[in-house]
């Protein structure tokens, strides 16, 4: 199969891939250094940006953004999410406040840092919920999934 194609082709080849794979890491590294913008505002997380890698229990089901928040009736969901949180696996607490958490989880292969943030609206038995990727556009699912997999944990 490599008769097909020339020295010259599979060199650039080559050289492509390298450069594709050194701006990953260099996404993966700025990802890891940025200043981001987290918290609330009278009970609202920030809004997501318009790329699909960020997921938000605050914006409208019919949003593309939309998660729905995790059901939290008696409280003791708030109470245990920093405890599952602090125990898993390439996270870092941020910020734990009475109503408001911010945790980042690093991604296993590059390293990419993703910003997850609860509020608790315990007057309505929620915990609203904001995941969200610092560097790129898509995110194949990753933040939707994390929250899924947090909510089936509690």
């Amino acid at each position: 199969m490599l008769e097909k194609f020339g020295m010259g082709t599979l060199i650039a080849l080559a050289v492509l891939l390298a450069v594709f794979i050194a701006l990953l890491y260099f996404q993966a590294f700025k990802s890891r250094t940025m200043n981001v913008v987290s918290g609330h505002e009278n009970g609202l997380l920030k809004f997501c940006p318009t790329s699909p890698n960020c997921v938000s229990s605050q914006v409208e089901p019919e949003d593309k953004h939309f998660i729905k928040p995790i059901a939290d009736p008696s409280g003791d969901k708030w109470g245990q999410l920093t405890n599952f949180l602090d125990s898993h696996e390439k996270t870092e607490r941020q910020l734990v406040e009475d109503n408001y958490i911010h945790y980042t989880f690093r991604t296993p292969m590059m390293g990419f840092v993703d910003d997850v943030e609860f509020y608790h609206d315990g007057e309505n038995g929620l915990i609203h919920v904001r995941s969200a990727s610092r560097v790129g556009y898509s995110d194949g699912g990753t933040n939707k999934k994390r929250v899924e997999m947090i909510r089936s944990k509690l």
